[in-house]
């Protein structure tokens, strides 16, 4: 003898999955070759920047004179000459949003130090050492600048 079985219901359609943002075009400065290659390509595979990598600032500057990005991230290893790429990023003088998000990474940080960052509207900073975690931490929060930091289509 046969047992019939009724037919299972199927179950209900998964929600829509909203298309995740296309990952920023960041600019990535970081002299040492270990961390600026692991970030970038952690940062790549999880689609969250297309980093452009660099390791000064002096390539920086000729890059932000030719292209813009949507996020920075410089280490302040040439202080000097990171603070004036801010400067000039922030007065509008390269191809980048003057209100572009900018984090950086540095050794140690004073309260002069701390103080000029805030005045050039930096929105993260990371000391050494820090945690690969930390840098995609802030690439994220680099992402949810609440200014719109995608180029319109």
């Amino acid at each position: 003898m046969a047992v019939i079985h009724a037919p299972r219901p199927l179950p209900p359609p998964a929600p829509p999955v909203a298309p995740a943002a296309p990952p920023i075009a960041l600019l990535l400065v970081e002299p040492h070759f270990l961390v600026r290659r692991t970030v970038s390509a952690i940062a790549r595979d999880m689609r969250l920047a297309d980093p452009k990598e660099v390791t000064t600032i002096a390539a920086a500057e000729s890059l932000v004179a030719l292209c813009a990005f949507d996020a920075l991230f410089l280490s302040l290893d040439e202080e000097a000459a990171a603070l004036e790429l801010m400067s000039h990023v922030r007065n509008g003088d390269t191809k980048c949003a003057a209100d572009i998000p900018i984090a950086v990474t540095a050794a140690s940080c004073d309260t002069a130090l701390a103080l000029r960052l805030k005045h050039l509207d930096v929105q993260r900073l990371l000391l050494r050492p820090f945690k690969v975690k930390g840098f995609l931490d802030a690439i994220v929060a680099l992402r949810a600048h609440p200014a719109e930091i995608h180029r319109a289509a």
